[in-house]
């Protein structure tokens, strides 16, 4: 007994210890969160900066000029957004691997390829005084909180055994030109580039987009302009390949997808236009966008930021609105290259022989020697295939000997203007100014805009190439007929301003009707545009929650579309026929309360991997891991992936297949709840990877719709965990130009990047159930429940 008690204390005392030591190593990691109160003297503003939080954490930055607004701005996403600012400015110099290691140096040899920092340099070139100054406070304000905080580093510098960096204006301009790496399909081209050997092109052209997506158009009476001719299928001959591939990079393009419309004052109950939008991306935590206020004497900007760069993407100022949403359009093409036979330092134009043009760069990697690589350009771009692994792999396996891929539409040479854009947007009081400013935006955004004099439009601002070949596929770059020509600038692309129907929409569907230069396979199916405009269509007196109830709309019009095959089918099995019977009867609102959502996204995974896996094989991987398959086109017969009756035959037994499979794993079908499964995964790049502390940093609440839903939910149907929430909204915005201090605002999960923080995953639940916070208020109001308030004075 004695001895058992000896034990009992050593262990008791052992257990003590430990927890001791964790609590002193949680109570030392907490020093990392940063002082939201007090009152500091600091360098690079000119007057009192008042920043209030208000109960949701969100500041309030109270400033006497603009410049110090700016300050303000970046000040807080010092703050509360470190890590997310480290990354994006070691990736913007190329010095992602010298942190991470071996895992950032595909991200980092692109940078190098594309030369971001050249770019930087003749963005700078082209600033006006007004921008200028606007990147100067900003990074002035990111470094005065470098400066201000104190204790621990965020956990994330910790593992990974990094420090912040010190910011200097150049670095903006290497964000902005950081922005080349999400440019176009390209990898999209390599992909098709696999897939085509083990199919046709009808096949392959089914599985994208196209001209037989049902889908309204985005400017519907805007003049046709006009498209590339030359087929790229068939164009060079693509040995096949057996199996899948690779992982995405970190910084690359990633299924874009916003919603965005402005209605006018004619459908409002107030007389004065409302404007919507909710950007979609990966549901991450923290979201990239970081919602503020920013409040002068003459001036007032709301929206939602992005650390690293001092604009609002979709805001508000005291006159207008604005939002966005992704064009969707194909800014780049690949370039298959002949190495000149007796000169490999040269490669075949349609004019003869040219030099590679050369250059030689030093990566340096965490914990192993530097990287040196030698990169090469041709007249189209930076050799693709000598630095990522993708490209590497169509030369070594799909082409003879003596080839490379280069990148066409990533050079630049007047600089990447999308911060002249951002600050001029943010000072326009009208629509001719606003107009004026999207000009530098050579980036690819549709705006949604409206003023409080009633103007409403939708804009398409970007840089399109024009191009002689259709961007389908690698086009020879020796063949004259895929050559370019040049390109479209922002000026010359459509505008709708104050159509008859009263109101403008977007949802990443078609720009255009028929064949044009803005075409593209990655445009959206039109089924949340579809929804919209029969929704907008029928508006009378809308106001706030119209637009709320929109924004949070989960009616697929995708269902009702296929009822026609459901119609069709005839399953085989019992429980197959009841939960037929269950689509049948339903009106497609995947609702997290219903079992009809799971039953279809079961049968749509089932349906589509026993069409695709017989002819693909692992390469259906690939495909599935990008890209949402147009199953009502492929059971219509589009590409020959089956015929009528063998279609109907097909997606009958793909149901018996989802509910046997669900039967199994949920138990009875009157049980099944779309919220059971469909329940959101905020994502951290880091401690999501972690076991036991990953699945607890956020919240997983369950949350309604999919990705044709309006308030889109996406899961990958085709991965690990099939009907996870992974891709949505994860800000939103309603914007009443009547009475904007009562415009509508949400973000998720929270507002800090620190995982130790009470402002981490707060929103979560609040935005899955779909709430709203307004964003106004004097700094005397907003103290009273504020989380902090923080004065900074001029040193």
């Amino acid at each position: 007994m004695k001895k058992f008690g000896k034990t009992k204390w050593i262990l008791g005392g052992t257990a003590f210890a430990l927890l001791a030591l964790a609590a002193g190593t949680y109570g030392w990691l907490r020093t990392s969160l940063p002082d939201y109160s007090g009152t500091r003297q600091v360098a690079g503003i000119s007057g009192t900066l008042e920043i209030v939080r208000d109960a949701r954490a969100v500041p309030h930055i109270f400033a006497a000029t603009r410049d110090d607004g700016y300050f303000g701005l970046g000040f807080v996403h010092g703050q509360d957004r470190l890590w997310n600012l480290e990354m994006t400015r070691r990736a913007a110099h190329g010095r992602l691997a010298e942190a991470i290691g071996s895992d950032g140096l595909g991200t980092d040899k692109l940078v190098a390829a594309l030369d971001i920092e050249a770019i930087a340099d003749r963005t700078e070139r082209g600033y006006s005084p007004s921008t200028r100054s606007a990147i100067r406070a900003y990074v002035a304000g990111i470094n005065a909180a470098l400066d201000a905080r104190r204790g621990a580093l965020p956990p994330e510098f910790l593992l990974t055994g990094t420090a912040p960096g010190r910011w200097e204006a150049r670095d903006v301009s290497r964000v902005a030109g950081l922005l080349t790496l999400g440019f176009g399909d390209w990898r999209d081209e390599l992909l098709r580039a696999r897939l085509l050997p083990a199919i046709d092109c009808d096949a392959l052209r089914s599985l994208f987009a196209s001209a037989a997506d049902v889908s309204p158009v985005t400017h519907p009476d805007a003049p046709q302009a006009p498209g590339a001719a030359a087929d790229t299928c068939g164009a060079v001959a693509l040995k096949p390949v057996k199996t899948a591939f690779a992982e995405p990079l970190p910084f690359g393009r990633a299924l874009p997808a916003s919603n965005s419309w402005a209605v006018a004052g004619t459908r409002t109950a107030s007389g004065k236009p409302l404007l919507a939008n909710d950007p979609h991306g990966p549901l991450t935590a923290p979201a990239d966008y970081y919602p503020v206020r920013i409040v002068g004497a003459d001036f007032e900007l709301v929206g939602a930021s992005r650390p690293g760069l001092p604009g609002l993407a979709t805001a508000r100022n005291r006159d207008i609105a604005w939002g966005i949403t992704d064009v969707m359009a194909d800014q780049t093409d690949l370039f298959v290259e002949r190495v000149d036979p007796a000169d490999p330092t040269q490669y075949m134009t349609p004019a003869g022989p040219r030099k590679f043009v050369t250059r030689t760069v030093t990566i340096p990697v965490k914990d192993k020697a530097p990287e040196r690589i030698v990169l090469r350009y041709t007249a189209h771009g930076p050799v693709l295939s000598d630095i990522d692994d993708e490209a590497a792999r169509l030369v070594r396996e799909q082409l003879p000997p003596g080839h490379v891929v280069a990148l066409a539409g990533v050079d630049f040479p007047g600089g990447q203007p999308i911060m002249e854009a951002f600050v001029n947007i943010a000072a326009a009081r009208d629509w001719p100014e606003f107009e004026r400013a999207i000009a530098n935006f050579h980036f690819q955004h549709n705006f949604a805009f409206a003023d409080r004099s009633g103007t409403i439009a939708m804009a398409t601002a970007a840089r399109i190439p024009r191009r002689g070949g259709d961007g389908f596929l690698p086009a020879p770059g020796w063949d004259a007929r895929f050559a370019w020509t040049g390109y479209a600038y922002p000026r010359e692309m459509p505008r709708t301003v104050n159509p008859a129907s009263g109101f403008v929409a977007n949802a990443n569907n078609r720009t255009l009707n028929g064949d044009h230069l803005y075409d593209s396979t990655a445009f959206e199916p039109g089924w949340r545009a579809a929804r919209i405009v029969q929704q907008l269509g029928t508006a009378k007196g809308a106001d706030r929650e119209t637009m709320r109830k929109l924004q949070l709309d989960t009616v697929s019009a995708q269902v009702g579309a296929m009822k026609p095959i459901l119609a069709a089918m005839t399953p085989a099995t019992a429980d197959g026929r009841a939960a037929l019977a269950a689509l049948r009867r339903w009106n497609g609102d995947m609702a997290t309360g219903r079992a009809e959502p799971l039953i279809w996204s079961a049968w749509y995974r089932a349906a589509v991997t026993a069409l695709l896996e017989p002819r693909l094989g692992a390469l259906a991987k690939d495909y599935l891991g990008a890209t949402r398959p147009r199953l009502e086109r492929l059971l219509a017969g589009e590409g020959g992936w089956c015929a009528r009756d063998a279609c109907r035959a097909l997606a009958a037994r793909a149901l018996d297949t989802a509910v046997k499979d669900l039967r199994a794993q949920y138990g009875d079908m009157d049980t099944w709840r779309w919220g059971d499964v469909h329940r959101v995964r905020f994502k951290h790049d880091i401690f999501s990877h972690l076991p036991l502390v990953g699945a607890h940093l956020v919240a997983s609440p369950a949350a309604p719709g999919d990705a044709t839903t309006v308030n889109a939910g996406l899961s990958n149907l085709w991965g690990d965990d099939p009907y996870a929430d992974v891709y949505g909204a994860r800000y939103r915005q309603i914007v009443d130009l009547a009475d904007p201090a009562q415009s509508l605002y949400m973000i998720a999960p929270g507002m800090s990047g620190n995982v130790l923080s009470p402002w981490f995953g707060h929103m979560a639940e609040d935005w899955a159930a779909g709430r709203y916070f307004p964003l106004t208020g004097s700094a005397a109001e907003l103290r009273k429940d504020s989380v902090g308030a923080l004065t900074l004075k001029p040193r």
